[in-house]
């Protein structure tokens, strides 16, 4: 883990500003790090239940943002899309709801600096989100180096707020919340020798997910599952869920993928095959797949999916195994299915 003195002096200054009395979750504003970066940012509170400052890494991390932002407003799909997440967070919390050796090492810090943790919503808790991977703290040297210098800009931001009205820091006068097009004008941050200016930049339109699709080279193991009986067709998916594996050592935990399998005849759910190999084994991945099928005696006449994630993760192992795959935009019957297992997983 990684907590510096540095790291909780920017985000106790930032704390100082509140600046969440004055901007809210749609005035988002861009950062110029140090290394050229620009990181895109959110400051969340103005509701006045979760007081945090957001920061996505690049367009690819603001297309995260956009996902949520814009989804469907189902609980279901807000948990699919969590799974997805690119960012960095400085959270602001309650004192029982921060790891005890987070809280260790910021009583020493503000004891040696000789300031007062506010009571309420005082302590800071950074965490790094990563697609299929848990909330985290951060263990790279990059992201505390990214979380402290947008808190300083969000300080500086806020501050300027004080004397200056929104329009003249370059925030929209409507308040519109970005769109997936991009394009909106937003104010950029910007450090220099001797401070801070204000600049503007556009929103980032969305990027669309690149997903894996790994080439499966167990000649051996698809040969076999090619010369099984056909058994007919199935509906998949591989689910992410937003549970995760907790590992032995201190390393950021994978959020485990669930292939949710129906048989199109009859409607049976098969049953499913969880693994924590996607996307960084997925040679594993689909070995465990095909030996799923053996030991199960299915090799389908056909897989239909709906989503371009379990169809860019299979396609060469059906064509391997002698599976004909096809795509379609919808398959309610799966929907319902994932929407359940998803919902039981999580206990909700």
């Amino acid at each position: 883990m990684i907590l510096t003195d540095s790291m909780l002096d920017a985000a106790f200054g930032f704390r100082e500003t509140e600046a969440w009395k004055m901007l809210d979750d749609s005035n988002i504003f861009a950062v110029r790090l140090s290394n050229g970066q620009n990181v895109y940012c959110t400051i969340m509170g103005n509701g006045g239940e979760h007081y945090s400052l957001g920061i996505y890494i690049n367009e690819e991390g603001f297309s995260s943002y956009l996902r949520i932002l814009n989804s469907d407003g189902s609980m279901i799909n807000n948990l699919r899309y969590v799974t997805k997440a690119d960012c960095i967070n400085c959270d602001f919390m309650q004192a029982k709801e921060i790891d005890n050796k987070v809280k260790k090492i910021i009583r020493q810090y503000a004891e040696s600096h000789g300031i007062s943790i506010p009571r309420k919503h005082g302590w800071v808790d950074f965490t790094r989100v990563k697609p299929y991977k848990a909330q985290w703290c951060i263990t790279d040297s990059d992201d505390a180096m990214i979380a402290e210098e947008a808190l300083r800009a969000a300080t500086f931001l806020a501050n300027e707020l004080k004397d200056k009205g929104y329009e003249e820091v370059g925030f929209d006068p409507n308040s519109d919340y970005p769109s997936n097009k991009g394009g909106e004008k937003i104010p950029l941050i910007v450090h220099y020798d001797n401070g801070y200016s204000i600049l503007s930049t556009l929103t980032p339109a969305l990027k669309e997910m690149e997903y894996v699709s790994p080439i499966f080279n167990n000649d051996i193991l698809a040969h076999n599952v090619a010369n099984m009986h056909k058994t007919g067709t199935i509906f998949c998916r591989m689910e992410h869920i937003p549970s995760p594996i907790m590992p032995e050592d201190d390393v950021q935990p994978q959020l485990p993928g669930m292939f949710i399998m129906i048989n199109q005849s009859d409607g049976e759910m098969l049953p499913p095959y969880t693994t924590v190999d996607y996307p960084d084994n997925t040679q594993k991945l689909l070995t465990q797949l095909a030996n799923h099928f053996c030991m199960l005696g299915i090799h389908p006449e056909k897989i239909i999916v709906s989503d371009k994630l379990t169809f860019a993760l299979i396609s060469d192992f059906c064509n391997k195994c002698n599976i004909k795959l096809k795509k379609v935009d919808s398959m309610p019957e799966l929907d319902y299915a994932c929407d359940s297992m998803l919902l039981y997983m999580m206990k909700l």
